[in-house]
């Protein structure tokens, strides 16, 4: 009976321990989940004065502030609680832009972090070598964000959060005889929320590389090399990591110049259908013309919205899906049909009004980003390399970022 008790009583206590543990485990995942962003539209000294201006911000608002007491015995009036900095810093900026406020900061845990919606990405050189930038859209002003010595950006691919980005890099690359190269290509993660990079993978010596995202959470790098010992063959590496850069299935291919020719980079595939599902567009292509047709599900209407000689090459959408941007291919025919320096179209449209908002032509426009209600887009045209910050929904261009030696949205030009 003594035995049995004792048995009884070991098995209880393991069950205790057990239980103990997964409700402290459920504890600290319930304190994480619990930590929030917020924006701060004001420090002050005293309780006093963060009270005094508490009712007039919350009326120009009309929403409801608190107040909070950091560890340096600051005064904090918050607005808001989201689960990211991105988000908070997209929503402060909105209100900026509003002139509802002057200036703001993301606080979490009573401590301002990194804003990762007002600092955007960007690829242009630092002390000679092609590096990452930050552009602030409050300051307008760029600072450098990552280099490393003997190390070339070749692109820049952010993460769909914005909280991350892959850097793929190399010792040098170029043409040799019209013939591509990559010497030492290495792949970096850099986490934006703690300042931190990892590299993740050295490719080594070859001849092309380029990078995709194939869906939300797997991040592609194909990295093409010339077999050692038959130089008729090329061999291409496909890596895929997820969106915290863990490496997965490496796949390798191989290729007959002979019989497949050389590799080629493939075509950005447009999307078509908008995120809110409200809307598609499709293309048909006639007498050396691209229609675009815009259709209405809601209101089951489809209108022609224009027509243009060039291709499209790709398409995008607002997060919210109200707004389309194309990018049509460029080309280096003028309308009389002579040589002329390559020039692309970038088209706005407004999906709900079935109208286009406005086209940018001129320059080659290669890549978009989407950013909230700002759309940022490529420059390019001989050796003019710059960025355009454009509002979309005011159908206002609010800057152009030019830095000495170029700049783009992923990479440089080549």
């Amino acid at each position: 009976m003594n035995r049995q008790l004792s048995k009884i009583l070991i098995t209880f206590l393991l069950i205790s321990l057990i239980m103990s543990e997964c409700t402290q485990s459920n504890n600290d995942i319930s304190q994480n989940n619990n930590i929030v962003y917020s924006i701060s539209l004001g420090e002050f000294k005293t309780e006093e004065e963060a009270v005094k201006i508490k009712p007039v911000l919350e009326h120009k608002m009309n929403s409801t502030l608190r107040i909070e007491k950091s560890n340096k015995n600051i005064y904090n009036l918050l607005l808001g609680e989201y689960t990211s900095s991105f988000e908070a810093g997209e929503n402060a900026f909105n209100i900026y832009t509003n002139s509802l406020i002057q200036n703001y900061k993301i606080i979490r845990n009573g401590k301002p972090v990194d804003d990762l919606f007002t600092n955007i990405l960007f690829v242009a050189k630092y002390l000679g070598r092609p590096s990452v930038y930050s552009y602030n859209l409050l300051t307008k002003q760029s600072s450098i964000e990552w280099s490393k010595w003997q190390r070339k950006v070749i692109s820049l691919n952010y993460s769909p959060s914005k909280e991350s980005a892959f850097i793929t890099t190399a010792f040098n690359y170029g043409r040799e005889s019209s013939f591509p190269y990559i010497h030492e290509a290495r792949i970096y993660f850099l986490n934006r929320a703690n300042e931190q990079s990892d590299e993740l993978i050295e490719p080594g010596d070859g001849t092309q590389l380029y990078t995709y995202w194939e869906s939300n959470d797997t991040f592609k790098v194909n990295f093409t090399k010339l077999d050692t010992i038959n130089s008729k063959i090329v061999l291409q590496d496909i890596y895929s990591f997820d969106i915290n850069g863990k490496l997965g299935i490496v796949q390798n291919r191989k290729y007959d110049l002979l019989q497949h020719g050389f590799p080629t980079i493939p075509k950005r595939k447009p999307v078509y259908l908008s995120p809110n599902k409200n809307f598609q567009f499709r293309n048909v292509r006639s007498d050396n013309e691209s229609n675009i047709y815009l259709k209405n599900f809601k209101q089951r209407s489809e209108e022609l919205i224009i027509t243009t000689k060039r291709n499209i090459n790709d398409a995008r959408w607002s997060k919210d899906g109200n707004f389309l941007f194309i990018i049509a291919e460029n080309t280096a025919v003028d309308s009389k049909g002579l040589k002329a320096a390559k020039t692309g179209e970038l088209i706005i449209i407004d999906a709900i009004k079935m109208k286009i908002v406005r086209i940018f032509s001129g320059f080659q426009f290669e890549n978009v980003l989407v950013h909230g209600k700002l759309l940022f887009f490529d420059e390019r045209l001989k050796d003019i390399a710059q960025i355009a910050v454009y509002d979309y929904t005011r159908d206002k261009l609010l800057n152009t970022i030019s830095v000495y030696g170029g700049c783009g949205l992923n990479n440089l030009p080549m």
